[in-house]
């Protein structure tokens, strides 16, 4: 220490906090339900019962002048859970050999609102994304469907599927695009391989992979549209967790439209729904015309029926509470199993 603060700091209390690897978080989950948490968060903030500041988004270009970015996302949970995400994420990662995104889990202390735990948080916000896209098209009426679909190939595909696959034993078909190739023919030999009843197809394009599909997961790093409405199947329910991919004529020509959060959404002009909405070419609340149908929350709590007028969109933004939830429970179980590494921090 220099010398100028020798003895002018107050002897410390020790304080620490719990670390957990990728590996020590997925024990963790193994040993809890994701999707029942998920949505008990889904319904607890549909409750009101939560507390979600906006978020702190910090963009910029990297060397390769390619779009990078972290944001932050904190809340709680029934007063009860508090923490916040961090999730930085750089679309030329794949070719450091590195995931899209990664980032850390913070859990606080109620009391004394110190940092309890830190945990890796890219398996975790994946699982939390999937929960919620499972969730949704359980919901929506979509849970005995035969025939799905998958744009974008990478570690969200993965977890979508596996969680889909675990809850339905109805799906036939699936049907994979990414634009590396290799990406969908290693998720296709994967799938064979896990699941041999399946016969999975990769397809040459987008307009050949929704074709025909009872759903289709968006899960690409695309900030643009480029769905056209004249490729997608009647009845199909569309689950838009990427940024972009479905154009604007695809989101305001839905039968049905889904989200997550309205405030989120209208804030963040980013996102083409919230920019349709504040351009008043979609309205904010069930109406004639373009119009946002319900929250994932009430429709959890009044589950819909497959439309055969049309077709359904689900547009999750992402909610910082639900990651918070599902830290908390990761927290719980580390400590009861003994799993994780104890940082002194004073």
């Amino acid at each position: 220490m220099s010398s100028w603060l020798t003895g002018a700091l107050p002897e410390p209390r020790p304080e620490s906090l719990l670390f957990l690897r990728r590996d020590e978080v997925v024990e963790c989950l193994e040993d809890c339900d994701p999707v029942g948490i998920v949505r008990d968060a889904l319904l607890a903030h549909g409750a009101g019962n939560t507390t979600l500041p906006g978020e702190a988004y910090l963009a910029w270009h990297n060397g390769k002048g390619a779009y990078t970015r972290s944001i932050g996302m904190p809340g709680a949970v029934a007063g009860r859970d508090y923490g916040m995400k961090i999730i930085n994420a750089s679309v030329t990662n794949p070719e450091l050999g590195l995931e899209r995104a990664g980032g850390l889990g913070l859990c606080f202390d109620p009391e004394t609102a110190r940092v309890t735990t830190v945990m890796e948080v890219g398996v975790l916000s994946a699982v939390r994304t999937a929960a919620v896209s499972v969730l949704a098209v359980e919901a929506a009426g979509y849970g005995a469907a035969a025939r799905v679909a998958v744009v974008g190939c990478g570690t969200q595909a993965r977890l979508h599927l596996a969680l889909l696959l675990s809850r339905t034993d109805t799906v036939r078909e699936v049907t994979l695009f990414d634009e590396r190739p290799a990406a969908a023919e290693a998720l296709a030999e994967a799938l064979t391989a896990r699941h041999p009843r399946l016969a999975v197809t990769v397809a040459s394009g987008v307009p050949e992979a929704v074709d025909g599909q009872d759903i289709v997961f968006f899960l690409t790093t695309a900030s643009e549209g480029y769905v056209r409405k004249s490729w997608i199947s009647r009845g199909a329910l569309l689950v838009n967790v990427s940024l972009g991919d479905l154009t604007d004529e695809v989101l305001t020509g839905a039968h049905s439209l889904y989200i997550d959060d309205l405030r989120l959404i209208v804030e963040n002009p980013r996102r083409p729904l919230g920019r349709l909405i504040n351009d008043g070419r979609v309205a904010p609340a069930a109406a004639d015309g373009p119009s946002v149908t319900a929250t994932i929350a009430e429709l959890l709590a009044h589950p819909g029926r497959p439309t055969e007028d049309g077709y359904v969109v689900v547009n999750p933004f992402g909610l910082g509470v639900l990651d918070v939830a599902l830290f908390a429970e990761v927290r719980v179980q580390a400590e009861k199993a003994g799993r994780g590494q104890r940082l002194r921090l004073l």
